[in-house]
């Protein structure tokens, strides 16, 4: 019996190592998702909802063995579509680019201080940690910070960004004559 168990575990580990080379593959051709509707994509969600490399890895060998106890090959095919489709290929918003056209529509940049965002986000009962990316990008948590209209995208909410999963936490004048365009907090 524990030979079984040393080759299943073994079985295992080298599907999950498959399954994280695949995603850090992904990662690589700037991934960003929509979070989904079944439990299936729920569970897909919490695991696309980190943006860095390491927390990705973390979270996708956490629920590792979960999937497994479920059909392999199923749940194989069907991660890879949802990557597929849900793969950011168009312009990244840079310093230099200033403004692009992203999968939410138009982006654009600001650099301020967050500490009074960070402070009514908790308030809200967001308690994630505020840190900025290696490339400027200000995060909360695991999203990047944005600032969008309050009126169509409330405080929380999360939006697709070409620099990752991004989550609403203030807002800006911008809103007033862009009511759709969303502003990208960075160390720029």
């Amino acid at each position: 019996m524990n030979s079984f168990r040393k080759r299943f575990k073994a079985k295992t580990y080298n599907t999950a190592l498959v399954f994280i080379i695949v995603i850090m593959l992904l990662i690589n051709a700037n991934l960003t998702v929509f979070i989904g509707r079944s439990h299936f994509d729920a569970i897909k969600a919490e695991i696309l909802r980190f943006t860095s490399l390491k927390s990705l890895t973390t979270a996708f060998a956490d629920h590792t063995t979960k999937f497994f106890t479920e059909d392999v090959a199923d749940f194989a095919e069907n991660a890879i579509t949802y990557f597929r489709d849900h793969i950011w290929v168009g312009p990244r918003l840079t310093k230099g680019r200033g403004t692009i056209q992203g999968p939410s529509g138009k982006e654009t940049y600001y650099n301020l201080n967050m500490s009074g965002v960070v402070s009514i986000m908790q308030r809200m009962g967001y308690d994630y940690e505020y840190w900025v990316r290696d490339d400027g990008v200000k995060m909360y948590g695991n999203y990047v910070m944005v600032a969008a209209n309050l009126n169509l995208r409330p405080r929380g909410s999360l939006v697709q960004t070409s620099l990752g999963m991004g989550m609403v936490c203030d807002t800006g004048t911008f809103a007033k004559r862009n009511p759709t365009q969303i502003d990208i907090a960075t160390a720029w």
